[in-house]
């Protein structure tokens, strides 16, 4: 994989998460990733895991602006659902060091998410 600046794998993260294709994020994270939401804490094992388990309800990501300082960017996105949540605000701040990203932060809107927990675990029952 070419090495990617902040923006760039930044970018094709929420990319390949909203295509539902999480393979390549095994490369695109480094080892030691630090990914943080809601006040818990996963290292890259328990990240892509974590995603995994959304991708019932993923329609897509709709990124609205991307910017980038040194080795720092952010990402203001929609977390497109089929729920009745429908679009989800969210926001992630990653660093990247290598050309691999180290460290995740997302904020994300809770008003609505409780559709998306409730939708993920009746689903979760039907399988």
């Amino acid at each position: 994989m070419a090495q990617l600046d902040a923006t760039a794998a930044l970018t094709r993260y929420i990319e390949l998460v909203g295509a539902r294709d999480l393979a390549p994020l095994d490369d695109l994270f480094a080892d030691n990733l630090v990914a943080t939401t809601a006040g818990n804490t996963f290292d890259k094992a328990q990240w892509i895991a974590a995603l995994q388990r959304l991708l019932p309800v993923v329609v897509r990501n709709d990124i609205r602006h991307v910017f980038q300082d040194e080795d720092e960017a952010c990402v203001i996105y929609d977390f497109v659902t089929d729920t009745e949540a429908g679009a989800v605000p969210c926001v992630e701040w990653v660093t990247v060091i290598d050309g691999r990203i180290t460290a995740i932060e997302l904020i994300f809107e809770k008003a609505n998410w409780a559709h998306v927990a409730s939708a993920l675990q009746a689903r979760a029952l039907t399988t």
